[in-house]
């Protein structure tokens, strides 16, 4: 190879046995060129024609070549066989031939190294100049040629393996230097009791054998034999004084170390290990790396210096030169040397990114982390608290001499556990106390180690080490893994614009520009962007849309793949955060902002069609520049704009279908329901920070307040802290506190909470949270029934509608649509008539439906539900809470001190459990302290509640209750007395004017209301007022304000029209209560309250816990009879009819005589008294009581006296012997009873009283006249 070059031959290898080891120059030279290639064998062959005839000759005194079979183990620095011989210097070769002469002629030397030095330094000296010159040029030669040969060695892997094995004995070395270097202060190692006999007696036999002729190893085996003769109890005194040396050294070596010079020896050893690891793990993990490449200057340098003569000049002169003959090149020069690197660079850039692609770079990190952290612990927790021994170990090592040693069952381990097991339990319990001081001594340890700089400092370290590998392996991953993905696609609309305005300029290919021209060319884009038209910006979104959604499936299809699957191993392995491609930024600005993202839309989605405009703008894109689509769109005339209408209504109408159809699905249905969820909390949301900017914040309790002062200043203190740590040290200091500071912070906290329940109150008196109430708690009123009619559009709404697509205001479309001609606007108010007339006639038909029925009953409970909320968090704010119990009392004031006195409960969970059974095992009087409060707190929650009944707030709630509990409406002429207030069966609201009881009207649960029944009248002058004007389109609130408009001279028109309307109506509903339907109906409507009253009671009463069931009534003789016979009968039969065979039992039955029915008659009277005894038994239980009672109250209200008990005949008899006295009444009384009677007839008037049912509230007023007798429902 070339001088420079690298080696292209075959690789060369060596055997260690090979002739290559010799040091014969011409020999080694040949051998090596000859598997080194030609031009190698030629620079050989060169050099050694011109190295002086003895060159090649042996030297004297030089090792022979190895011979084959085993090798001797090699001692000292290693020598690599395989490596090309170096040649040697002229010195060397003085040294190689002079040598053996100076052994010959003074043997003395041949052990005196120093003295043999000295005695070739002379012999060099004695070499004339011109031979020292003639032996350098020979060396520069021979260097020729063994640089590019060296050179081709140590790309080989034989080079590398022996490179390794090189500074492994070189980190060796440093290690032993520093482990002697430590060793002169440390205390000496105790001898061996061999090595004290030998230092006995070392200087007699090295005497001995000196005098013989031997050498060192016949001292050491002179030794040896003179001890194997020493009898075996001499050995032992040499064994117990090797004993007592190891103890008394133990001693001084614990003592050392405890000193600050081991302390530094042991800093220096692990930072030398570490150190020596990491340069290995880059020697053998990155050397395979691509090399950096040269830059300019260096490749210019490497054509400069070989050109240059550097003889007699230092390498700062040489590096001056060659800057200042670099920057006196030409510019065209420098740039070819430039673009040279370059090419380099992104050569070594695409080779850095397949070697960081392979395991090789990932090993590495690891492992240099292990390093890093196995340093950092070694040397900042050297000095941590040991972790106290167990009791086993503890009770091990005071009786390990007590058992035999060695391993397996009955020594050592084993024997210690069984004994352990068998020991005594005074000598556990003493051993526990112990390990449990000794682990209270480690806690405080553990924490006073924590706060030190050392502990702080090993943190910090820790997390460097784990940031520098996370940060590496996050480099790794997105060259492995990330760079594969799919690119992302334009992040905005204006992108895809800049991007198409790029693409039609035609810029030269390849041309870079600056980035301060990519500014301004940005900013001429945006003004452009700026004069689209807002449907033309529209166009874009699409298209933004279109590309977001493909590379969404892109995406989706590529972490289906094992190469995502891979990815999210290797993210656990480093430990590394996982990058989510599909992440929605903004639903995660939404979410802390406090409100929720929209649900994403589930794959079977209708996609909403384009508007007319848009689909004329998709057609013409392509032909025109965009910026003159409006224009084209607004030249064209209504007959071309025609089809893009039917184009997209018939879009829309499929749309609409492929809605209905997917709302009606499970997933649409599940998809509507999280966006309600979602508006509502974005309703919520924005309430609050509209509403609620001046509310005050409540301050933190007396505990919060502390932790977080403590937890900020340990932050101060102590930076290094976790979370869970600052938790727990301002817990113990929380904790620590006297009872006295804690009260002081208490009642700081608690005037703070005093003066903010203050502030709060004034607030919520303010307009500002009625509104945040009214907002809050108003949810969405159920949707209309399918099938419901649709409202028509109005002709101007149907005409913004259709130009929705143009980007215009509804200003402009209103101007637009009264610019209409007149032919074309009033076409459109004929049809937009018409379509409202159908629409009403819809509406009418669709009323009777029961679904119509339903929705609007819940819409009524909505808006029941609705104002009952708000008026609850409006007024009832103030209301008392009720009092805690005693055990919250006792577990108030214990809690801190079952804390302190049990410190291994942790958490509120254990301590509560703790306070319970200690509140269980309390006697009656224990507990009489706790169990007084508790009576002392329901005495001032009754008068705090009966404070807050009276107040306004709550009269306020009660008016706003009142107007959704049920009306009555009355009968007669309403001035009936506090029996007139008993509770109605009604459901509606009456409109008489006195205070009478009667029936209301309003259809009871499971009744139809008959179809000539009156509809009630609108309940306020206001609401008459909206209907005669509902054709303006006005909600409640534009109403209102056109209601006050009015002033009291427009509103009495309404005020009188209301009056003529309920009078129309009390007349009507006095007619309706003549009819047979009428009667029925209020007949059939107490049936159903009164029965569904008893249900409620039963439910109430009878279906809780400890409620017996009530007894099962008995058979009579009859039936337990035909219960016996009933089988037989059927089988005799042939025929399973119940009436055929009831009607053969009854037979039976008749034709048994006397003593035959009296067995039955006798069971059946045993039956009845069980069940008598049993049923007094369970009408005496409380709740069968309370049953009882409110099922007579029941029937009281319903104007039925219970039944009464059968006299005997003779009471009978008696009373009907005497004469009748109801016949010499007096008219007057008669009168009376038959008003009675009538007036459970009468027609709803609005009775003072509440209705059972759900009737919208009280009136009051004149009640309806009676009707007459006649009329009555006789059946």
């Amino acid at each position: 190879a070339p001088p420079g070059g690298r080696f292209a031959g075959p690789r060369p290898f060596f055997a260690p046995g090979e002739a290559v080891r010799s040091r014969r120059r011409g020999g080694a030279f040949r051998r090596w060129a000859f598997r080194c290639g030609a031009a190698a064998a030629d620079m050989a062959e060169e050099a050694m024609a011109a190295a002086p005839p003895d060159a090649a000759a042996p030297a004297a005194g030089e090792a022979a070549p190895a011979t084959q079979g085993e090798e001797k183990k090699q001692r000292g620095k290693p020598k690599d066989p395989n490596a090309p011989p170096k040649p040697k210097n002229p010195f060397q070769k003085c040294c190689a031939e002079a040598r053996p002469r100076i052994k010959e002629a003074n043997p003395a030397l041949a052990s005196d190294l120093r003295g043999m030095a000295n005695a070739l330094k002379e012999e060099w000296e004695k070499v004339p100049e011109d031979e020292k010159a003639r032996l350098q040029e020979q060396y520069d030669k021979e260097m020729v040629v063994w640089k590019p040969l060296m050179e081709a060695y140590k790309m080989t892997d034989g080079y590398k393996e022996f490179f390794e094995r090189k500074q492994d004995w070189i980190d060796g070395r440093s290690k032993k230097k520093l482990i002697k270097k430590h060793r002169k202060d440390a205390p000496k190692r105790p001898k061996s009791g061999y090595m004290i006999f030998a230092g006995e007696i070392r200087e007699r036999v090295q005497k001995e054998v000196m005098d013989a002729g031997g050498g060192m190893g016949d001292i050491g085996k002179k030794i040896s034999e003179e001890w194997n003769a020493v009898p075996e109890a001499k050995k032992a005194e040499y064994g117990e004084m090797s004993v007592r040396m190891k103890e008394k050294f133990d001693v001084e070596y614990a003592a050392y170390k405890k000193t600050d010079a081991y302390k530094e020896f042991m800093d220096e050893k692990i930072k030398m290990e570490s150190d020596q690891m990491q340069k290995k793990l880059k020697r053998t993990k990155l050397g395979d790396a691509p090399k950096k490449p040269p830059s300019a200057s260096a490749l210019f340098r490497k054509d400069f210096l070989p050109t240059f003569d550097t003889k007699g000049m230092k390498m700062g002169a040489i590096a001056k030169a060659t800057g200042e003959a670099y920057q006196a090149l030409p510019e065209e020069k420098k740039a070819e040397y430039v673009k040279q690197a370059d090419k380099l660079r992104e050569e070594y850039e695409k080779k850095v990114i397949e070697f960081k692609k392979n395991g090789k770079f990932s090993s590495f990190l690891k492992e240099r982390f292990k390093v890093k952290t196995r340093e950092n612990k070694i040397l900042r927790l050297r000095d941590a608290p040991k972790k106290p021994k167990s009791v086993f170990s503890m009770y091990a090592e005071a009786h390990k001499k007590e058992v035999p040693s060695g391993k397996g069952k009955g020594k050592g381990a084993s024997a210690l556990k069984d004994k352990f097991a068998q020991a005594d339990e005074e000598e556990k319990k003493a051993l526990e106390e112990k390990k449990k001081e000794a682990d209270q001594k480690y806690a405080e340890d553990v924490k006073a180690f924590k706060e030190s700089d050392k502990f702080k400092e090993f943190l910090k370290v820790n997390k460097d080490a784990e940031t520098e590998m996370q940060k590496d392996a996050l480099k790794i991953l997105t060259v492995k893994f990330l760079n594969a993905a799919p690119p992302a696609p334009p992040r905005t609309p204006f992108a895809i614009f800049v991007s198409e305005k790029r693409k039609a300029t035609d810029a030269p290919e390849g041309e870079k520009k600056s980035k301060e021209a990519k500014r301004e060319e940005v900013k001429a884009m945006v003004k452009e962007w700026e004069k689209l038209d807002k449907p033309t910006k529209s166009a874009y979104a699409e298209t933004f849309k279109d590309k977001q959604k493909e590379w969404e499936k892109e995406v989706k299809d590529f972490m289906a793949q094992d190469i995502w699957k891979e990815y999210i191993a290797e993210c656990k392995e480093f430990k590394v955060p996982v990058k989510q491609l599909l992440q929605n930024k903004g639903a995660a600005i939404k979410q802390m902002a406090g409100g929720k993202a929209m649900p994403a839309k589930p794959e079977g989605f209708p996609e909403r069609p384009p508007d007319a405009y848009k689909v004329f703008c998709k057609e013409k894109a392509a032909e025109g520049n965009s910026m003159q689509l409006l224009e084209m769109w607004e030249k064209l005339g209504v007959d071309d704009k025609s089809k893009y209408f039917a184009e997209a209504g018939k879009a829309q109408e499929e749309y609409e279908k492929d809605m209905e159809t997917f709302k009606s699905t499970d997933e649409g249905k599940a998809y509507f329901r999280e966006c309600a969820k979602s508006m509502q909390l974005k309703k919520i949301s924005t309430a609050k920070k509209t509403f609620l900017k001046d509310m005050p914040q409540e301050p933190p309790s007396a505990l919060k307040a502390f932790l977080a002062k403590t937890i900020e200043e340990l932050k101060k203190s102590s930076p290094q802290l976790k979370g869970f740590e600052l938790k727990k040290q301002a817990d113990e200091k929380w904790k620590a506190l006297t009872d006295d500071e804690r009260a002081t912070l208490m009642e700081q906290a608690r005037e703070a909470h005093t003066a903010y329940q203050e502030k709060l109150a004034e607030f919520k008196r303010t307009a500002e949270y009625t509104k945040f109430l009214s907002a809050k708690l108003s949810s969405a009123p159920p949707p209309k029934p399918t099938g419901a009619p649709a409202k028509p559009l109005s002709a101007i709404k149907q005409y913004m509608k259709e130009m929705k697509g143009l980007g215009k205001s509804n200003e402009e479309l209103q101007k637009a649509f009264e610019a209409l001609p007149e032919e074309d606007r009033e076409a459109r108010k004929r049809k937009a008539t018409e379509m409202d007339t159908a629409y009403q006639e819809q509406v009418k038909a669709y009323q009777s439906k029961p679904e119509y029925k339903s929705w609007m009953k819940m819409k009524a409970v909505h808006d029941k539900r609705t104002q009952l909320a708000v008026a609850k968090s409006k007024f009832c704010t103030g209301a008392p809470k009720k009092p805690t119990v005693a055990f919250t009392f006792f577990a108030t004031d214990k809690r801190s001190t079952v804390a302190k006195e049990n410190p291994d409960l942790k958490g509120l969970g254990p301590i509560q459990k703790k306070l319970g059974e200690m509140w269980s095992a309390m006697t009656p009087e224990e507990k009489k302290p706790w169990v007084d409060k508790e009576k002392e707190a329901q005495e001032e929650y009754k008068k705090a509640l009966e404070e807050f009944h009276a107040s306004d707030n709550y009269k306020a709630y009660l008016k706003v209750e009142n107007r959704f509990k049920p009306r009555r409406f009355g009968l007669g002429k309403g001035k009936a007395k506090s029996k007139a207030k008993a509770k109605a069966k009604s459901k509606g609201k009456g409109k008489g004017k006195g205070k009478g009881k009667g029936k209301g009207r309003g259809a009871a649960k499971g009744i139809e209301e008959p179809e000539n029944m009156p509809k009630r009248p609108p309940i306020s002058p206001m609401a008459v007022f909206m209907k005669a004007n509902k054709d303006k389109g006005w909600n409640l609130k534009a109403g209102s304000e056109q209601w006050v408009q009015l002033g009291a001279e427009g509103q009495k028109k309404y005020h009188e029209e209301l009056k003529e309307l309920n009078q129309q109506y009390e007349v009507a509903f006095k007619e309706f209560q003549k009819t047979p339907e009428g009667k029925k109906y209020l007949r059939l409507k107490a049936q159903a309250d009164k029965k569904d009253k008893e249900q409620k009671a039963r439910d109430k009463f009878l279906k809780g816990e400890g409620v017996p069931e009530e007894p099962k009534r008995p058979q009579s003789a009859l039936f337990m009879f035909m219960g016996e016979k009933r089988e037989c009968v059927s089988k005799e039969l042939g025929s399973g009819k119940v009436g055929e065979v009831a009607k053969k039992l009854t037979e039976m039955w008749a034709a048994l005589d006397d003593a035959e029915k009296k067995t039955y008659e006798d069971k059946a009277k045993e039956k009845r008294e069980e069940y008598d005894k049993a049923m007094v038994e369970y009408k005496n239980n409380d709740a069968v009581k309370k049953f009882d009672k409110a099922v007579q109250a029941i029937n009281k209200k319903a104007g039925k006296k219970p039944k009464p008990k059968s006299k005997s005949k003779s009471k009978v008899k008696s009373k009907e012997a005497k004469p009748a006295k109801a016949k010499s009444a007096p008219k007057a009384k008669v009168a009376k009873e038959k008003a009675k009677a009538k007036a459970k007839a009468a027609p709803a008037g609005r009775g003072a009283g509440r209705g059972a049912g759900r009737g919208a509230g009280r009136g009051r007023g004149r009640g309806a006249p009676a009707a007459a007798a006649k009329d009555s429902d006789s059946d």
